[in-house]
């Protein structure tokens, strides 16, 4: 087993787990050479998503690429099996599947994630609890919005939320909330139903890190369906229809997200 006790208890009483140093050096390096690798590929109608957001100039700015690992073998290897894989079966009591696979990239002047839980987006695919891996590219810090958990949070119920699905401002401020300030080569695991939320990037440089969600493999494979659905109802703008109103029709794909 990979978790000690003291981790496996912090995990039932928080619902996510800080894994400071998880990865090997030479893992880290590949981690930073791929996010290059797939954040170059081009807008391409049917493979891989990629989401913009609007800069402070009104520039058009990417801020998160989806459905990468069938078309990345290196990172499927990584994030799919393994270690990673170990640790999820540790705390999810049996192996894990993938559900959906992103890359957050908050450039310089990104918006930020307003508090809300993540179970909401996931209640049309049968699946009632998922786990998400995060693993940071660049350092996180106060600055450029880093992750910022809900201590003590863990639960199995939808919180009261506004229309948009965050967080309804009273729940949000009950909570004490805890900047993860994580590192590359670090893991963070947090279930679906942990309030968490991140602030803008105000430093110079971008905040990346991969997201990766799962579900007991019990629960059967997800993933095809997920993307098929978001593909009909918020799909990247390439592959948008003129007159259609995506901000409506997929917001449940886009909840506390700042991308068009």
């Amino acid at each position: 087993m990979l978790l000690g006790a003291g981790q496996r208890a912090f995990w039932a009483r928080n619902g996510y787990l800080w894994l400071q140093g998880f990865f090997a050096p030479a893992d880290v390096a590949c981690l930073q050479r791929w996010t290059a690798e797939i954040t170059a590929w081009p807008d391409t109608p049917g493979k891989w998503m990629r989401y913009y957001e609007r800069g402070a100039d009104g520039a058009k700015v990417l801020a998160r690429l989806e459905n990468y690992l069938p078309h990345h073998e290196g990172l499927h290897a990584l994030l799919c099996s393994g270690r990673v894989g170990a640790v999820l079966a540790e705390l999810l009591g049996e192996p894990a599947v993938v559900f959906k696979d992103k890359i957050n990239l908050k450039a310089p002047g990104g918006a930020g994630f307003t508090a809300h839980q993540d179970a909401p987006a996931y209640v049309d695919f049968g699946v009632s609890f998922h786990a998400t891996v995060m693993i940071p590219v660049d350092a996180f810090t106060g600055d450029n919005g880093c992750l910022e958990m809900a201590r003590e949070a863990a639960q199995t119920e939808f919180l009261p939320r506004n229309p948009d699905g965050t967080l309804r401002g009273d729940e949000e401020t009950r909570f004490t909330w805890v900047p993860v300030l994580a590192v590359p080569g670090d893991l963070i695991v947090f279930d679906s139903y942990v309030p968490h939320r991140s602030g803008p990037n105000r430093s110079g440089g971008p905040r990346r890190a991969y997201y990766v969600t799962y579900n007991r493999r019990s629960d059967g494979d997800r993933r095809a369906a997920y993307y098929a659905r978001k593909r009909e109802l918020f799909p990247q703008e390439c592959e948008r229809q003129p007159g259609v109103d995506y901000a409506r029709l997929g917001a449940q794909f886009n909840l506390a997200n700042p991308f068009e």
